[in-house]
């Protein structure tokens, strides 16, 4: 135990001196490395001092020393160059038939306006990120080290340079377009339609250039930055169809020729008017695509950009912005309304997807079931609705009614006008019964009513507002097109051929208005309001009145008028008059008489059917003609007078009284 002891005694003897030696070892190297420290701290804030504003030594763009640059010195030299480069252009070089081509590209492209969205160089932003390297350390002693280690492992910057591929490849293409042989597929050439004849075309090799592969060179060599000219080469491009592959498929093709032409259609549903295209062999010579299928056969498609083209010239024809709605009111009347419609966009992705798939299968010898294509439409919703914007809950249509006022006199046409202008944006309270008087008169020349000429009993005569039948007979007939109950209506006195059937020109569904008397009423039993929309097309010599209230399920409709015995108009006659000078004369063509009925049939609310036989009496006239004569020429000493002579032959003249108004307009 005790040798034991006296080991460990001196190894711990033996430890005190090893254990001073390597604390002053670490002292040295310590005080050797904190010395380094200081000198190269004193190095670096010399080094700094001494490149104060200015880019450190060891940086480059591309092969340019920018040592000692300041920021302003980089953005100069970067303005050079965008200068150099709008003035000399670019140049690219290839190989063409053994010959080395040298093609430049029209420095004005470069300059233009439209070059800033092709070429940016941003130099400003540029000068400032160069002048920032080695300063822009978050760590200090990075900031001390590296500006001395840029000396040694040196760093090479590109410009960077922004271009817009697709305007710039436009820009390669045209300078290009003369060197480029594109390759042909074989095809069929048309050289008659009727009968058809045709010829299958040789296919062609072609030479064409790596568009994208130019931009990305065009962007390395401009980021050296360098303006020397840019290889490039061209590739060659196999047809993927042959003449023999095509001749193969010839049955086909007589498939997609000899079939009947298929159509295009499309209706507008607002104008009610349908429009039809045809497709024959005159387009799909142009549009016949030969492909190959999973099989490796020729199939025939359409070729998907030209049909678009096509299908992009009918877009005006098929497109319509949606339209919002309008109401507004101004005293008690409608001043603006409008219902608001859906907008429409012709999809001509899937109009072409429709039309290809169908001449697939005509050309495979498939059945199909259908050769008129329905143009694909788009349908677009209004912002607003006319339920959204009006408090009399209006949203839709009960019915239509119209009338031809063909060949009417200036006078008569305007007494129209006006009338429908005073009805335009009526509004109809709940339970109240229409009265057409009411609304549209009084027919007075302070209202703007002018005189026309109307056969009041025997005679022909002018009053002010002559006319108004073409409206009774419009509103007559859109009250039975809404299913609303008629209160008032009394026929016109003759047959006149503005209110004649538009199907069968039989007399029946017209109705006659003469202040104070004859007035025309509908009921109005909806529950809520309605609006009366009036309006004269002028082209068509026409007046479309529709009633809008809130649809309650409610229908009407009428059947044709039914003449069931015609009235022979009877002998000429003659009326002598003193309400023309003397000499004076005036003749009415001959009305022939008529007993006409027809069926008014509504469905109310609850559906329940209501059906109404209007039975009109029309009685004939002859054909009179009116003279004029002094006032002593009247019988019994009067100085006023009409003498009808019933026969001219056989003639009796006679006084006639005036009587209750036979009208006709």
């Amino acid at each position: 135990m005790a040798e034991g002891a006296i080991k460990k005694i001196a190894e711990k003897i033996q430890l005190i001196p090893a254990r001073k030696n390597n604390w002053k070892t670490v002292v040295i190297i310590l005080a050797v490395v904190f010395g380094l420290l200081a000198v190269v701290f004193g190095v670096s804030v010399v080094y700094s001092k001494t490149y104060v504003g200015k880019v450190y030594p060891g940086i480059y763009l591309g092969h340019y020393d920018l040592s000692g640059w300041t920021a302003d010195d980089v953005k100069k030299f970067v303005d050079s160059f965008s200068r150099r480069l709008s003035q000399e252009g670019l140049v690219y070089m290839f190989e063409q038939n053994g010959q080395s081509q040298r093609v430049a590209v029209n420095p004005a492209l470069i300059s233009s306006e439209a070059a800033i969205e092709t070429i940016f160089l941003s130099n400003k932003e540029f000068a400032g990120e160069i002048l920032n390297i080695g300063r822009g350390e978050s760590f200090w002693f990075k900031k001390m080290w590296l500006p001395l280690w840029y000396r040694i492992k040196t760093i090479h910057l590109s410009l960077p340079v922004k271009i817009d591929r697709q305007n710039f490849q436009g820009i390669i293409e045209n300078a290009l377009e003369g060197y480029v042989i594109e390759p042909r597929d074989a095809n069929i050439h048309l050289s008659s339609i009727n009968p058809l004849a045709y010829e299958l075309t040789l296919e062609q090799s072609g030479e064409v250039f790596d568009y994208e592969q130019i931009i990305d060179d065009t962007v390395q060599k401009l980021s050296e930055p360098s303006l020397e000219s840019i290889v490039i080469s061209k590739r060659l491009v196999i047809p993927s169809v042959t003449k023999k592959d095509l001749a193969a498929a010839e049955e086909n093709i007589l498939r997609a020729f000899n079939f009947g032409p298929a159509i295009l259609s499309h209706t507008d549903t607002d104008a009610k008017e349908t429009q039809v295209w045809s497709v024959g062999p005159e387009l799909l010579v142009k549009w016949l695509k030969p492909v190959y299928d999973s099989t490796g056969k020729i199939k025939l498609e359409l070729k998907e950009k030209e049909v678009g083209q096509y299908l992009e010239n009918l877009r005006v024809i098929v497109d319509q912005p949606a339209e919002d709605a309008k109401f507004s009111m101004e005293n008690g009347k409608v001043s603006e309304f409008k219902n608001g419609h859906s907008g429409r966009s012709l999809n001509v992705a899937k109009t072409y997807g429709e039309l290809n798939n169908l001449f697939i299968k005509i050309s495979q010898g498939e059945n199909v079931d259908k050769t008129v294509i329905n143009l694909a439409v788009d349908q677009t919703e209004p912002k607003l609705k006319l339920s959204d914007i009006n408090d009399y809950g209006i949203t839709g249509i009960f019915g239509v009614g119209t009338s031809t006022f063909y060949d009417s006199h200036n006078n008569r046409i305007k007494n129209i006008a006006n009338a429908v202008e005073r009805l335009n944006g009526i509004i109809i309270k709940p339970g109240e019964e229409f009265s057409s008087i009411k609304y549209a008169g009084s027919f007075t020349e302070e209202n703007g009513f002018l005189p026309e000429e109307i056969i009041k009993g025997n005679k022909i005569i002018k009053e002010v507002g002559g006319g108004m039948c073409q409206i009774g007979t419009t509103l007559f007939r859109m009250a039975m097109n809404s299913g609303m109950p008629i209160t008032e209506r009394t026929n016109h006195s003759l047959v006149v051929g503005y209110y004649a059937d538009p199907i069968n020109g039989n007399p029946g569904t017209d109705a006659t208005l003469y202040e104070p008397i004859l007035d025309f009423k509908f009921m109005n039993d909806t529950g809520g309001y309605l609006l009366l929309q009036t309006e004269i097309n002028y082209k068509k010599q026409m007046l479309i009145f529709t009633l809008w209230g809130t649809p309650d399920g409610r229908s009407g409709f009428y059947s044709r008028p039914i003449v069931s015995k015609w009235i022979p108009a009877g002998l000429p006659q003659e009326i002598k008059t003193t309400t023309l000078k003397p000499g004076e004369t005036k003749c009415q063509n001959a009305f022939r008489g008529a007993n006409a009925s027809f069926t008014y049939t509504r469905f109310n609310q609850s559906g329940e059917k209501i059906e109404r036989v209007f039975s009109s009496y029309y009685r004939p006239l002859p054909k009179m003609c009116m003279t004029g004569i002094s006032p002593n020429e009247c019988p019994d000493g009067k100085t006023t007078c009409d003498i009808i002579v019933k026969n001219t032959a056989t003639s009796t003249p006679s006084a006639t009284p005036n009587s209750q108004p036979l009208l006709a307009d």
